[in-house]
């Protein structure tokens, strides 16, 4: 049963539904001869407050064909209870409604029950292998009115806990991957080598790749986490791009926007930040943090409270952080003649086309 049973916006607060809106529970069986055994699932359903939709507890003025396909299409659950008799077919169809109710619960989880019997109508076994190989469908034999009704409380509590779990499962966090480069890197191996050693330290769990701008922090901070992707140690690696954001009080939604963490209420973003980090073995990086400053006791904040976390961080100044470690870009030095770098001294083809990280 791998379709969400809540599925008409009882979980999505998009379409807002009356205090009295229950789970509708169809129950499909044929009505004279599974009477009483309609009157147990009846109460089987209403016993855990659901709402039993059922053909005999509908108006009467629709035909019966229009009317379950209504009720279907309101419902959450599927029942089905059977025992031997396929169903009347009405002129013109070529099913009876007993089947054409079960074809139409396609993407809802189904109860099946099936009572014992001697034998059943051809097209009734027909049907039930179909039933059987439906990987949608809970498939249970039953003997009478009492074993059916703990079947269907048990099965219906077991269902909605299932689907309850499901829907408040964190989503997966969105990989904010880094700007693909487009130049190769020369002049910098010392100082990538660095980071990515301290990166592997576990004691080591913030970093601020430190120099004047233009010398290159942008460059390699994408270099790094390249370098990092395949870390064993890591559950991946995020790329955030702060220098557009000029209010220090927004960076944590920005950071919550790029890895799919969608705002809760009134919560601090930070906190949701929190909430979804804990635990999580990721790298972080955080680029331009240096006009976001006044606002890095929150950085500090989530890293205590995520101890699994790692922020890079690509800075002008220090953060004066806890554990904050500095990695500062010197200025490279430039080639006293101005002369052209010699490519197959350094193995790139002359295409190649090479940024020397120097201001």
């Amino acid at each position: 049963m791998t379709e969400p049973l809540l599925h008409g916006g009882l979980v999505d607060g998009s379409n807002i539904r009356t205090p009295d809106q229950r789970v509708r529970v169809f129950v499909s069986s044929t009505l004279r001869e599974l009477a009483a055994e309609r009157t147990a699932a009846q109460s089987a359903i209403t016993r855990l407050h659901l709402t039993p939709t059922m053909f005999e507890l509908g108006a009467r003025h629709h035909p019966p064909r229009d009317l379950y396909r209504a009720y279907l299409a309101q419902s959450e659950v599927f029942v089905g209870i059977y025992c031997r008799q396929y169903g009347w077919v009405a002129p013109g169809e070529d099913v009876s409604g007993l089947e054409d109710e079960y074809l139409l619960s396609t993407g809802m989880p189904k109860l099946i029950y099936v009572k014992a019997a001697a034998d059943r109508e051809p097209r009734l076994v027909e049907l039930l292998d179909r039933v059987r190989a439906d990987d949608q469908a809970s498939y249970k034999p039953f003997d009478d009115t009492d074993d059916l009704i703990e079947l269907l409380a048990d099965d219906l509590a077991v269902l909605l806990t299932e689907r309850f779990v499901q829907s408040g499962r964190r989503t997966p966090l969105r990989a904010a991957a880094p700007p693909t480069p487009q130049t190769a890197i020369v002049g910098r191996e010392d100082e990538i080598a660095t980071v990515v050693a301290l990166l592997r330290e576990p004691d080591v769990h913030l970093i601020n790749m430190i120099g004047p701008g233009g010398i290159g922090k942008t460059r390699l901070a994408p270099e790094v986490a390249r370098q990092c992707e395949a870390s064993e140690d890591l559950d991946g690696v995020s790329f955030v791009d702060l220098a557009s954001v000029h209010d220090a009080a927004l960076w944590p939604d920005v950071v919550a926007a790029a890895l799919g963490i969608r705002p809760e209420g009134t919560r601090q973003v930070v906190h949701l930040l929190i909430d979804r980090l804990q635990g999580q073995r990721l790298l972080l990086i955080l680029d331009n943090f240096e006009q976001l400053v006044s606002a890095a006791d929150q950085l500090g904040e989530l890293l205590a409270a995520c101890p699994e976390l790692t922020v890079l961080v690509t800075s002008r100044i220090v953060l004066h952080l806890r554990g904050e470690r500095e990695v500062a870009l010197e200025p490279l030095a430039t080639p006293a003649d101005g002369g052209e770098l010699d490519l197959d001294s350094i193995g790139l083809p002359a295409a190649t086309r090479i940024e020397v990280l120097a201001p």
